[in-house]
């Protein structure tokens, strides 16, 4: 996939430090990361995460076994898979040039 564009976005330096780090650390770069973020919400026809205000130690009990019934519904009925599907799953489609939802 060609290249030929240019994103910006005005944010606090020191998230972007912060996050730049963070990347890094995972071997890949920022500017990649925003790059799956924009692939991951085509594919997803929307975010690819649910956004929330609160962190996992801010829940509920309620809350958090909410959120666990909900995974196993999901691996129950076979919306999990690896990351080796996925990626297998995503090159075919884009070899025959379908972007759409996996």
């Amino acid at each position: 996939m060609a290249m030929e564009s240019t994103f910006q976005v005005r944010m606090d330096s020191e998230l972007k430090a912060q996050v730049e780090a963070l990347y890094r650390s995972l071997g890949t770069s920022f500017a990649e990361a925003v790059r799956i973020f924009a692939q991951q919400s085509l594919r997803d026809g929307g975010m690819p995460f649910r956004p929330t205000l609160k962190a996992w130690d801010e829940m509920t009990a309620q809350e958090i076994s909410a959120k666990l019934a909900k995974s196993e519904t999901d691996i129950s009925e076979g919306r999990v898979f690896s990351q080796d599907d996925v990626d297998a799953r995503m090159k075919e489609r884009l070899a025959h040039g379908n972007t759409t939802a996996i």
